[in-house]
């Protein structure tokens, strides 16, 4: 993107600057470069929150600002990102592939302790239903068919402390928990593990922000231009 400048003012403000002030320049050229990070974080952050399901603080908290911090005007340079791998996902789009024998596990309303049937999970599972905490049972008795399969796995599971079973119902398959007793068992889906394949669609949260801001650098420029020259006396006023 092309930024054409035409500001007299801060052409003005630099020469002078450069010509009685010269060890404050790089002061004004580093403020700029910052201002215009920083402020990059602060518009994506409150983005995301609009844009996007944050299912816990640390999404916004990930977008993080590295500042510039010498006072060479050759080498100053801010960079603003998330340390989160899965914001690099959402800004371009990625394709997730199962990497085990089963399918990508997907956490499931239950799994965060939301109602039944919502249509989106908007918190983390609860830390019993994180699949690094799930111990499933070892394979037992091994009936003839699938649904015979599920049944003794179900049953074994409800007289078991590991409640976590692996169950193929056909259309579906997952990480279930059995809930209840012996005699009357139930079974809710922690994870489901039914897809191969899992396409993340492209959510700029980062790109927009820095269009915008990058808009608004020459005003910062020019106020810390003015900032540094008021300091050094230089100057009375914008």
């Amino acid at each position: 993107m092309n930024i054409n400048i035409d500001d007299k003012d801060i052409k003005k403000f630099e020469r002078d600057l450069k010509q009685f002030a010269n060890r404050a320049y790089p002061f004004a050229t580093k403020s700029t470069v910052n201002t215009a990070a920083f402020t990059a974080q602060k518009m994506a952050r409150r983005d995301v929150s609009i844009k996007m399901i944050e299912r816990n603080k640390f999404t916004g908290q990930s977008i993080q600002v590295d500042q510039a911090r010498t006072l060479d005007v050759k080498r100053q340079a801010a960079t603003v990102g998330s340390i989160a791998d899965y914001m690099e996902d959402q800004e371009f789009g990625a394709t997730k592939r199962k990497s085990g024998a089963e399918g990508i596990a997907i956490p499931t309303t239950y799994s965060s302790g939301e109602a039944m049937g919502a249509n989106i999970r908007r918190r983390l599972p609860r830390a019993a239903n994180k699949l690094q905490r799930i111990q499933l049972r070892r394979k037992g008795k091994k009936g003839k068919t699938r649904k015979q399969r599920n049944l003794i796995a179900i049953r074994d599971a409800a007289t078991s402390t590991r409640k976590y079973v692996f169950l193929d119902l056909g259309k579906r398959k997952g990480i279930f928990k059995v809930i209840g007793g012996r005699r009357k068992p139930k079974i809710r889906m922690v994870h489901d593990l039914t897809e191969q394949i899992v396409t993340i669609p492209r959510n700029p949260w980062l790109k927009p922000v820095v269009d915008t801001v990058a808009l608004q650098i020459p005003g910062m420029y020019k106020k810390a231009l003015a900032f540094q020259l008021k300091r050094n006396g230089l100057f009375d006023g914008v």
